[in-house]
């Protein structure tokens, strides 16, 4: 009873990574509709909103599973707080979506490249930490690899977003304008941040395991 379910939890933790990578590839649909002037954008904001509800009840369903037994109760909260991680990144896709659709930035198109490659430099890092959610019970060196990779892609989306943001105040743009646009890569950024904090979480809870 008990190794089943631990399997069930184990089951929901990737349903509810794919979820939020659902909300992630939603978000970068709505973003390279946008700045194309593609109305299509609104329909991709109602999906990353689905998908962050569906992560949600992803969630709670996990914590549910713990509560009721699932794992030894010292390490229930690790995995409470892992869900929660988690949880934060198909929120942070629903905000910046929130931005866009209701605040509408003016994106000159010198710098549409760089928003894509920063928010795919977030979604690289959330889809290696899977790597690492699929191997925590497995291979701890593979943990460790898939770790460092997605610290690698929340480096290089540090670079892009002060390269990004050092651009846009060298342009030609009102300052509010500059602002506006500064608060949508902020936003962005905030994802492979969120990411990189993920892994440490799992990286935490494999440290706590006796060798």
């Amino acid at each position: 009873m008990f190794d089943r379910k631990e399997k069930e939890v184990a089951k929901l933790f990737l349903e509810h990574f794919d979820r939020v990578s659902e909300a992630l590839q939603h978000l970068r649909e709505l973003i390279v509709s946008y700045l194309h002037h593609n109305n299509n954008f609104k329909e991709s904001s109602l999906l990353v909103h689905q998908s962050e509800n569906a992560a949600d009840k992803v969630k709670q369903a996990i914590e549910a599973k713990l509560y009721a037994g699932a794992f030894f109760p010292i390490n229930r909260g690790d995995y409470i707080m892992l869900a929660e991680f988690m949880d934060r990144i198909a929120n942070q896709a629903e905000t910046t979506a929130n931005l866009i659709v209701l605040t509408r930035p003016e994106i000159p198109e010198f710098l549409n490249e760089d928003l894509i490659e920063l928010l795919d430099k977030g979604i690289g890092a959330f889809d290696a930490f899977k790597i690492a959610l699929d191997s925590m019970d497995k291979d701890v060196d593979v943990v460790r690899e898939a770790i460092m990779r997605i610290t690698t892609f929340e480096t290089e989306a540090d670079k892009i977003e002060w390269e990004t943001i050092k651009t846009l105040f060298k342009s030609d743009l009102d300052l509010c304008h500059k602002l506006h646009i500064r608060e949508l890569v902020e936003d962005i950024a905030i994802i492979s941040d969120l990411a990189e904090d993920t892994g440490e979480r799992l990286g935490f809870m494999i440290l706590k395991r006796p060798l």
